[in-house]
């Protein structure tokens, strides 16, 4: 992501990055049928999730973070996490109550 993406979600609250984590993952919820489009989403999903890794400000939040990007890249492929999207939909969603 260029630079001022990355300046731009440095200076959003944590609740709010994980809320906009959230949107892309409702998005790929919402194509779960359509494996292209459900890809595309998770993908930035992913990406927004790996800048919120290295924002500072969230170091002391780094295992969980860690554990939505392995949730993530689960439901993206195999499944092993036996994790239902819904699930998954509802752990972002619920940050907006933070905000």
């Amino acid at each position: 992501m260029n630079s001022v993406v990355k300046e731009r979600w440095f200076r959003l609250s944590l609740p709010d990055q994980m809320v906009n984590i959230g949107n892309e993952v409702k998005r790929a919820v919402r194509f779960d049928s359509n494996a292209e489009k459900k890809t595309v989403f998770l993908e930035k999903a992913l990406a927004l999730t790996e800048l919120t890794m290295k924002d500072s400000k969230n170091q002391k939040v780094l295992p969980e973070l860690e554990i939505g990007r392995e949730v993530l890249m689960d439901y993206n492929g195999k499944h092993e996490l036996d994790c239902p999207k819904e699930s998954i939909q509802r752990y972002y969603m619920n940050f907006a109550f933070m905000i």
